[in-house]
């Protein structure tokens, strides 16, 4: 069984990824082509670097992929960060 922390980050990671393909797929349908990839190379970076040399439809599917384990990883490790200082774990007693 999952600590509640594990369960937090869980649902963060999850949540990250699907906001940043909310993100990705409507930067990618609303931005002319020339400003579509610009925008997705700066949500995603610094992954981005790995796929800059794509384009079109490949750019977009790595973005999805390797930029939403990028955003996930970030929200679960600010979910955890987070909740340890809330509870005021790793803080020196008086």
């Amino acid at each position: 069984m999952l600590r509640p922390s594990g369960r937090a980050a869980r649902v963060a990671s999850i949540l990250g990824f699907l906001l940043h393909a909310v993100a990705a797929l409507t930067a990618w349908w609303t931005w002319s082509s020339f400003g579509r990839g610009n925008v997705i190379a700066l949500m995603d970076f610094p992954i981005s670097l790995a796929f800059l040399h794509l384009d079109g439809k490949p750019l977009l599917a790595w973005s999805l992929l390797a930029g939403g384990l990028q955003w996930a990883a970030i929200a679960a490790l600010l979910s955890l960060f987070l909740g340890r200082t809330v509870r005021g774990d790793g803080e020196a007693g008086p």
